[in-house]
């Protein structure tokens, strides 16, 4: 079961009760249902890049396909993002998380001012800088951003140095101006290489893999199978988005979570309700195991 779906407009909490969990599937279908409304609504234009518009739409809907494995589709969307030339892979890497923000790189980013902060740099710096370090790169991530092999350029993405290392995708401590990065064209192009090698198009696939290796100064992979193709294109969305909150999503929906970080009980492959929603609500059933 997945969320409760809402759908009748209500102003009173009454208007609330007897929602029953939706499936999965329903889910999916009303998510996707609202993308084709919004890419219908939405304007498109040459610049913006901190307001939804018809691109953004199309490349949730990118996502989402690729959730609900349908490859075809997948590719379709994210085919119509990387071919608008609004949108482009910025060199050098760090360009995309530098001021002034609102690159070529960004399908969506959301924007923040000396008014309204963004406070993300707190989480990653350490507290001698000022920082609560509640998110510590991990010595994993940390060797292969630094391994010119594998990270490239995106070492860019640390500082400091020993036990000391942190991320600076969010980097304007004094100012708390970073923008928050929703969804980048580099993401669009492991996207449609991951639906492509499904569907066996592998030198495609191959070909959207490297371009993206390729604007972070890495050589081009050479994978020749599917399984070799789609556990590289896995670690290069593992790479490129390190610190985006990408990692724990990919496993969970390629079923690798217990293969790659040992955690082999499904149930805690999703999140428990909040103990305090469910009592409230006899209609929100706990997830298994919680």
């Amino acid at each position: 079961m997945w969320v409760q779906l809402q759908l009748t407009p209500t102003t009173t909490l009454d208007g609330l009760k007897g929602i029953k969990r939706s499936t999965l599937t329903q889910t999916y279908d009303q998510v996707l249902a609202d993308l084709t409304k919004a890419e219908e609504l939405l304007a498109e234009d040459a610049t913006t890049r901190n307001r939804a518009q018809k691109s953004t739409a199309r490349a949730l809907r990118a996502r989402v396909h690729l959730y609900r494995k349908e490859w075809a589709e997948a590719e379709t969307y994210a085919s119509q993002v990387i071919g608008n030339t609004k949108y482009a892979l910025v060199k050098p890497y760090k360009t995309f998380f530098t001021s002034p923000f609102l690159s070529q790189e960004s399908v969506f980013e959301l924007s923040f001012s000396t008014n309204n902060r963004n406070s993300y740099w707190n989480l990653w710096y350490p507290s001698s800088l000022g920082g609560q370090y509640t998110l510590k790169p991990s010595a994993t991530i940390v060797e292969k951003l630094n391994n010119p092999a594998i990270g490239g350029s995106r070492k860019a993405l640390l500082a400091g140095t020993g036990n000391n290392v942190y991320g600076v995708l969010y980097n304007t401590s004094a100012t708390s101006t970073d923008p928050s990065y929703v969804i980048r064209i580099a993401e669009l192009y492991l996207i449609r290489a991951e639906a492509r090698a499904q569907q066996n198009k592998l030198t495609e696939a191959l070909a959207d893999l490297n371009t993206v290796r390729s604007r972070a100064d890495v050589a081009a992979a050479t994978t020749s199978t599917k399984e070799a193709l789609l556990l590289a294109i896995e670690e290069e969305n593992n790479v490129e988005f390190a610190f985006e909150a990408h990692r724990w999503f990919d496993l969970v929906r390629t079923g690798r979570t217990g293969a790659v970080l040992g955690l082999t009980n499904s149930q805690y492959w999703v999140f428990p309700f909040p103990y305090q929603d469910v009592l409230s609500d006899p209609d929100l059933e706990q997830n298994p195991g919680y």
